[in-house]
């Protein structure tokens, strides 16, 4: 009988590789997919999907999303905030029984209803419903302390909830929001009880489906972090005036004469025929101080707002000294006036054959990767949590991380800016179409061979991909003025064989250029070692910057080999800078090679898990890396130990431990050995 298993097991393994083999030709080459027609999908103005349009004004595109213009991310402004944090109520709905029994129409939240903080994750790796996935609800009570008046309207500001959510507010619906690494808004204006009790009711879901991102991409499979859940970023509501700015670009321009920004606010109004005078104010080092201002008839909703500043001597934005400038814009109408202010860096980045240009000059990135992950937390920041990762990473000589693979909490970029590290950003588009992959590292059952979501048919779902528009729209939109941002990322370890699959990113990074054509983009390949997979990945084409992610000397091959993959790949793409966006060994805390192996999950047999063999893996392809002159750059996986449910069997159970740090931020042997090899290292 035992003997029967294994011949059934074989079978199945040589059928599922023939099948996807012969299915990968077969899907990317002759295919087509009418409903997503990449030709013809529009980037910007035009472009729809679920809840939101992209819309134009003077030929400047920006979100509309639930009644509203998309906000930019500003630092100050003189509205009046009211916080919804704070201690609200909290229930499980396993059965999704709760609006057929009205819970968002409650007046009372009874003993079945615990209390939770806002924000935070209620599912975080030191709780009892760690492995829960599916329904919860939030409730909370609260007076209004914004004063309603007829110049002003009311948002409600969600900056991050998992991973979807349904919004009540007195027992109507706001809306529906699918995404949670991006803040949303809602006018309630309407809504908002100016005396006595408002209640503001959310259902969310941190479930996974085909078309959410991260997509789920075939049945048992989750992303390679912590399905987190939750409001786990700030909640509050803030009073506006009814014209008012809602989206400002400050564009800075480098010369051999000197510098400048050229400044874009634009305002929307929800009455016209009003008049405003519209000044800005730049305020920076070296006692620079400028001022413009303009009067305007405003006959239409929404105006484009130009304003030029410049400097003889501009004090520019460098890892070494990270200096700014501060942008303030007053705006005064029929309806009222504000202030809105935030810091910004003159600095420029750029793409020159294969460097990478910061101020016009070469720059190497001495990188980390880092997930927003903390034992105690999980997925939400604090100023405290923040301060102790990013001073322990700029402690090690970095100056450059990876904020894998999702939008980042804005205080952490904030953070980095003014400690002078650059960053990258990106999208949580990760692994779609790949589930042919995970079937062969975890099951390889012929009858479970992932068709649903295989390559392009994955990434050709129209739902998805727009999805995927809108979450990288809102990352630019929310960051766009933060100088440490030096590059956009459309997506990690996707199938991006042959044209096909990679002709959503090549569209996506068109997107990214529609938005803001300041900075380059990227995509994250990765490194099969399978020659026919390696030497068809296509996406790069269209990228900027070339991104690989290889595992050479952990789950294949050994160190000696990421050289020769390097060199493939661009030979293939000579003209681009490379950086290697991920690779890395698993260490436990401790661990030397003297004790031996440990069999753990998804890497085989024979591995120590040991701190000096992540140590010296990390030296081999520092070596490999800087002795190749198209290499810009390398940020090793990953910055801390971080909780993943794929890895049950590793020494410290249920966490990725390819940290230079521990789970407790306790350096390991590569954190030190990164440290001496960039503090070493001089351009």
């Amino acid at each position: 009988m035992k003997y029967k298993r294994r011949i059934i097991t074989a079978t199945s393994i040589i059928l599922g590789l023939l099948l996807a083999g012969a299915g990968i030709v077969f899907v990317s080459v002759f295919m087509v997919y009418p409903d997503t027609d990449f030709n013809r999908l529009p980037v910007a103005g035009g472009a729809t999907g679920k809840n939101f349009e992209i819309r134009l004004v003077d030929r400047i595109p920006f979100l509309w999303s639930y009644d509203l213009p998309y906000p930019t991310d500003l630092e100050r402004t003189s509205h009046p905030t009211q916080s919804l944090n704070g201690t609200w109520k909290f229930k499980l709905d396993p059965g999704n029984i709760g609006e057929k029994n009205d819970w968002h129409l409650l007046e009372e939240f009874g003993d079945s209803w615990e209390n939770i903080t806002v924000p935070s994750n209620y599912n975080t790796n030191n709780s009892e419903r760690t492995e829960y996935e599916g329904i919860t609800w939030y409730a909370c009570d609260f007076p209004s302390r914004l004063v309603l008046k007829d110049d002003n309207f009311i948002r409600l500001a969600f900056r991050g909830v998992l991973l979807r959510s349904r919004v009540w507010l007195n027992g109507t619906l706001l809306g529906n929001r699918e995404g949670g690494y991006t803040p949303f808004y809602f006018n309630v204006t309407k809504l908002l009880k100016e005396k006595g009790q408002n209640t503001l009711v959310v259902k969310t879901d941190n479930r996974h489906t085909l078309t959410s991102i991260p997509p789920k991409i075939r049945k048992a499979h989750t992303p390679g972090w912590h399905t987190y859940g939750g409001i786990y970023r700030d909640v509050y509501l803030e009073s506006i005036p009814r014209h008012y700015i809602f989206k400002v670009m400050a564009e800075p321009k480098l010369s051999p004469s000197g510098g400048r920004f050229i400044i874009h606010a634009l305002t929307h109004s929800f009455e016209e025929g009003t008049r405003y005078t519209l000044r800005c104010d730049v305020q920076g080092p070296r006692d620079y101080s400028e001022s413009r201002q303009y009067s305007h008839s405003n006959n239409v909703h929404f105006t484009a707002n130009k304003f030029v500043f410049t400097m003889d001597s501009p004090v520019k934005w460098t890892p070494d000294n990270p200096e700014l400038y501060t942008i303030r814009l007053t705006l005064q109408s029929d309806t009222g006036s504000e202030t809105v202010s935030f810091k910004t860096g003159l600095r420029t980045i750029a793409v020159k054959g294969n460097n990478m240009l910061l101020n016009d000059k070469p720059v190497f990135l001495k990188g980390i990767s880092k997930h927003e992950d903390d034992p105690e937390m999980g997925a939400t920041q604090t100023d405290r949590i923040i301060k102790r990762d990013l001073s322990l990473i700029r402690k090690m000589n970095v100056n450059y991380v990876r904020m894998a693979h999702y939008p980042h909490d804005t205080d952490e970029l904030i953070a980095a800016r003014d400690m002078g590290l650059m960053v990258s950003e990106e999208i949580a588009l990760y692994q779609a179409g790949m589930g042919f992959t995970a079937w062969y590292e975890e099951n390889q059952d012929i009858f479970d061979f992932p068709l649903a979501t295989f390559g392009p048919r994955q990434l050709y779902n129209r739902e998805l991909i727009t999805n995927a528009q809108r979450e990288l729209v809102e990352m630019i939109e929310r960051s766009r003025n933060n100088p440490a941002v030096i590059f956009w990322s459309v997506g990690n370890e996707n199938y991006t064989l042959f044209e096909q699959g990679a002709r959503p990113f090549g569209w996506l990074i068109e997107v990214v250029k529609a938005f803001d054509s300041t900075r380059p983009a990227s995509v994250v390949e990765v490194s099969y070692d399978i020659p026919f997979f390696d030497d068809h990945r296509m996406a790069s084409e269209y990228a900027d910057i070339i991104s690989l992610n290889m595992y050479y000397g952990w789950y294949y091959g050994t160190t000696g080999d990421a050289g020769s993959a390097m060199d493939s790949l661009h030979t293939r793409f000579p003209d681009k800078p490379m950086v290697i966006s991920e690779f890395g060994a698993s260490a436990a805390p401790g661990r030397m090679k003297a004790d031996g192996v440990w069999k753990a999950d998804r890497v085989k047999h024979g591995k120590t898990y040991s701190e000096d063999y992540q140590e010296q893996l990390i030296r081999d392809y520092w070596k490999a890396i800087i002795s190749r002159d198209y290499a810009a750059g390398l940020s090793p996986w990953i910055f801390a130990d971080f909780y993943c449910s794929w890895f049950p069997a590793n020494p410290v159970p249920y966490y990725n431990l390819k940290g230079v740090v521990s789970r407790e931020r306790q350096p390991k042997m590569s954190y030190h050995a990164l440290k001496e090899l960039y503090g070493n290292y001089s351009e």
